[in-house]
């Protein structure tokens, strides 16, 4: 159960951010808000008010990093983009789930319970949530807007991963303890921690998958300031290529193999291959994100071929790769039965014995194939401009680090496939990369248009 520190903890992360952002600029005060929240706060801890839903570790801060920008900052937040693809998006999730709770009114049974039937205070609630997750992408879409926003943003990104490995090389030798020890409780099964005669870290973000694709992410900023020559300190022992070396070996140390594929993918694109094949990538990725679900359906992807070729690594994965993908079966097949606005919340979207690891199969079951793409299009749409408006940058500096932007990404949409990472620090990245997307257009279109 958690303690007094757990809700004391959350209680006080408003001032927190009111201090940042008395002290702070804009863009450093909202990631310290919402990135030091996702980092420091208790996991499945949360306030249950009536007529809204669960605030916790994810919504406090994204709400507190709204009133510091509107309030403290004074800048104009639009809650709703004002034109774009992203706008009726937007608008979209914030409708459908109201379709949801039309085509979900009658009770099911999920294999062992009763499952009752969606209300209209139900699709109220999910539309609370949905705007809620988006704070984050919003505010980051309206943020970074420079190449030196960017700069700054990947700055605070190493910061943040050099200061979190403090306790993680602490639970790596130690054993996932932190948690415990001041919010009063484990929050997920301390078996699946226990790698290679070790411990993966988890700290305070619930699981050690997560722990491990946030490292592989500040790793991947930190290569992009390495070939960008640009320092996260002015302290010349912190050299760019020692903070990779050293975040690398820490993703090693997190024993999590499908984040530090990733890693290592990061690490080797960003340094070595060429913009032109960085689009590449970043464009076979964003195909699988977005028609993994057609192609599963179809049975076109090669889900045995990759538990055979995993097997002849690691036994161990090779089994833990064929269980995702038999429950993730099992709930698309479930998923095809209300497969354009999905089956709702209140575990409507799974059986009582499944599994659901993947972020993509989450939001399937839940708000159907609408909500899908439009939730990853979200993403995705920074993904496509990105590559599209590097064709307007006249600096290969520039381009170069919108590419590594892109890449970081996409790879971040991948790891949504096999396991679900996906957090308000994330959706803060992504809106990042939008915004800085949509002012390299605007100042073309600018340009242009006094030429």
């Amino acid at each position: 159960m958690p303690n007094l520190i757990a809700y004391a903890a959350l209680s006080i992360w408003p001032f927190v951010a009111l201090w940042l952002f008395r002290r702070f600029q804009p863009i450093p005060a909202t990631f310290w808000t919402i990135v030091g929240g996702y980092l420091i706060l208790p996991v499945k801890v949360n306030f249950d008010l009536p007529a809204i839903p669960p605030l916790d570790k994810e919504s406090i801060p994204a709400i507190a990093a709204l009133i510091g920008c509107v309030f403290i900052k004074k800048i104009k937040i639009n809650l709703i983009p004002k034109s774009g693809l992203e706008r009726w998006l937007i608008i979209i999730l914030l409708i459908s789930p109201f379709i949801t709770v039309l085509n979900n009114q009658e009770p099911i049974f999920n294999g062992q319970r009763m499952i009752p039937g969606l209300t209209y205070y139900d699709g109220l609630s999910a539309v609370i949530n949905q705007y809620l997750g988006l704070l984050p992408f919003l505010l980051g879409l309206q943020l970074i807007k420079s190449y030196e926003d960017q700069l700054l943003l990947f700055k605070l990104m190493v910061i943040a991963g050099l200061c979190y490995s403090i306790p993680i090389l602490f639970e790596i030798r130690m054993s996932p303890q932190l948690h415990t020890w001041i919010y009063g409780f484990f929050p997920h099964s301390f078996g699946q921690q226990m790698r290679f005669d070790g411990f993966r870290p988890v700290v305070f973000l619930g699981h050690g998958l997560l722990v491990a694709m946030f490292v592989a992410v500040t790793l991947g900023a930190a290569v992009a300031l390495w070939k960008e020559q640009v320092r996260a300190f002015r302290y010349r022992s912190f050299q760019p290529y020692i903070i990779v070396i050293y975040f690398f070996v820490l993703l090693f140390l997190c024993k999590t193999a499908g984040a530090f594929l990733l890693g290592t993918l990061l690490i080797v694109t960003i340094t070595w291959f060429s913009n032109q094949r960085i689009k590449h990538i970043s464009l076979f990725l964003l195909f699988i994100v977005m028609f993994y679900p057609a192609l599963s359906i179809l049975d076109l992807f090669p889900h045995n071929q990759l538990v055979s070729l995993t097997a002849d690594f690691d036994a161990n994965r090779a089994q833990s790769l064929g269980f995702r993908f038999y429950h993730e079966g099992r709930l698309l097949e479930h998923a095809q039965e209300k497969i354009f606005f999905g089956w709702g919340g209140w575990g409507r979207n799974r059986f009582e014995d499944s599994v659901t690891d993947g972020y993509w199969i989450i939001t399937l079951g839940q708000y159907g194939a609408l909500g899908f793409y439009a939730l990853f299009g979200l993403a995705a749409i920074g993904v496509w401009r990105g590559i599209k408006a590097s064709k307007l940058l006249n600096s290969t500096v520039e381009e170069r680090a919108l590419f590594s932007y892109v890449l970081i990404v996409t790879i971040v949409l991948i790891d949504q496939l096999p396991n679900a990472s996906m957090g308000s620090w994330l959706w803060f990245l992504m809106g990042g990369l939008l915004g800085r997307v949509n002012k390299i257009i605007k100042e073309k279109r600018r340009v242009g248009g006094e030429a």
